[in-house]
């Protein structure tokens, strides 16, 4: 696929998808190209079996400004203001179910403004480093809209009930230093960092047991929904299985022989 809204790059087993500003606009936003390309992008990194790590990221001032306020107004004057918003979400809320479920880690490198459905695409990432001007915010009561991009799920699962009903029912600007307090953001770095510090959780991310890690992922999430027996008897399962792995038995013999590792995630 050719790309517009973003630019994917791939070197050894890393990839990087980094969001572009769409034609006239000033910073990138989640709109309707950019979904479709950013679910084309993460399926392109999924299907090659040398990617073992992605790094999201913005351009600029933001990592992402959200949605495109202009074509909200398009679509309430041409009263299609709900068909608008549902053809808008298909690919979006793909994309956030995508990230948690796909079987390598997933870093945010947030390097600006992060609002609205661009807060919850970082939150969508499995790590978040940002840099000391990244600012967040659930802005959709602005709008008179719902935490979208899966906002409502994440949230009550990460922070306290009156935590979360402050940050939506307000929608106020987050800091980068708040967000590392809440946990919801792993590291805080100087702008000028960013990059280098992404990268250097990148290839640590690289060298780990991918296939491991994405198993993780997905009992993470599916046991969110589960009642205890069963998601340990899942965890279980996975686990026998985890232990028939090339990784599994090239930590062992590691181990044994005092050496590092070298996992394949496989």
């Amino acid at each position: 696929m050719n790309y517009k809204n973003l630019k994917l790059e791939i070197s050894d087993a890393i990839a990087k998808i980094t969001l572009l500003p769409p034609e006239n606009r000033k910073f990138p936003t989640l709109d309707q190209q950019t979904g479709k390309e950013l679910l084309a992008a993460i399926e392109e990194c999924e299907q090659l079996e040398k990617v073992r790590v992605l790094i999201i990221t913005g351009t600029g001032k933001a990592f992402s400004a959200g949605g495109d306020i202009k074509k909200f107004k398009e679509s309430i004057e041409s009263g299609k203001a709900g068909e608008f918003m549902d053809e808008l979400t298909r690919d979006l809320y793909q994309i956030a179910y995508k990230l948690k479920t796909l079987r390598i880690p997933v870093i945010a490198a947030v390097n600006g403004f992060a609002v609205g459905a661009g807060m919850n695409l970082a939150l969508s990432c499995d790590l978040i480093i940002a840099s000391e001007n990244a600012k967040f915010a659930e802005s959709f009561i602005n709008l008179a809209l719902i935490p979208g991009f899966a906002g409502t799920y994440y949230l009550p699962k990460l922070l306290p009930w009156p935590k979360v009903a402050e940050i939506c029912f307000f929608g106020e600007m987050i800091s980068a230093a708040e967000m590392e307090k809440l946990g919801l953001v792993n590291k805080v770095v100087p702008l000028e960092d960013l990059e280098k510090v992404a990268s250097e959780y990148a290839k640590k991310l690289a060298n780990q047991p991918t296939l491991a890690i994405g198993r993780m992922k997905k009992l993470f999430l599916e046991g969110f929904n589960k009642d205890f027996q069963t998601a340990i008897e899942d965890e279980r399962i996975i686990q026998i299985k985890s232990a028939e792995t090339e990784d599994y038995k090239e930590g062992v013999f590691a181990l044994n022989e005092k050496r590092k590792p070298l996992f394949k995630g496989k």
